[in-house]
């Protein structure tokens, strides 16, 4: 037998496409370099872009007519409510800021509550201290008082002490002379004789 021949689907696929593509790309490219072809296709574009830019109006006309929005209209609203949005997030972001500065400032407030209310607590102690202490104060000078009068009581008590003193001094000198006085008369009494009796 001879050569068998197999037949590929895809391989006859491939090679049809590939003269296709090749015969497309030299009828565009002969197709682009006509003059005639560019300026008809200009023609076109221009009169096409004037078509469409009348049918926006005519479509905006009889949107406004029958109160319907137009694409320009639904545009808008988009962009207003993507800028609504962000200012939104914006005004969101600035209550979050404001409720942490508030909630900075209350826990600041209290702290100083705290502090002035440990102060006063403070005062208060001292200030009871120091009405005990006065009280003890005048306790004090009261008894001061008593003593200084005691102490010119004693001051009295002590001149007549002293004149006392004094007195015993003399009443001893007194006492002594009266001794001397008395040795005397006993010592003149002896020198006398003894009268007897006849």
């Amino acid at each position: 037998m001879g050569e068998e021949y197999t037949s590929n689907p895809y391989e006859s696929f491939r090679v049809f496409s590939e003269m296709w593509e090749k015969r497309l790309n030299d009828l565009l490219i002969k197709s682009i370099d006509q003059r005639e072809l560019t300026m008809l296709t200009q023609l076109g574009v221009t009169a096409h872009s004037r078509y469409i830019e009348r049918m926006k109006r005519n479509q905006e006309l009889i949107a406004n007519m029958i109160n319907i929005p137009t694409k320009k209209d639904v545009a808008n609203v988009a962009k207003l409510t993507v800028q609504a949005e962000e200012k939104l997030d914006i005004l969101q972001q600035q209550i979050w800021e404001l409720q942490d500065a508030f909630t900075l400032a209350f826990r600041e407030q209290n702290k100083l509550v705290k502090e002035f209310m440990e102060f006063n607590q403070n005062l208060q102690t001292e200030w009871d201290k120091s009405k005990k202490e006065l009280i003890e104060v005048k306790k004090i000078n009261t008894e001061v008082k008593k003593l200084r009068q005691e102490l010119a009581d004693y001051q009295g008590t002590k001149t007549i002490v002293e004149e006392l003193k004094t007195e015993l001094t003399q009443l001893k000198e007194i006492k002594s002379e009266v001794a001397q006085f008395k040795e005397m008369v006993r010592m003149e009494n002896q020198k006398k004789p003894l009268v007897t009796a006849e």
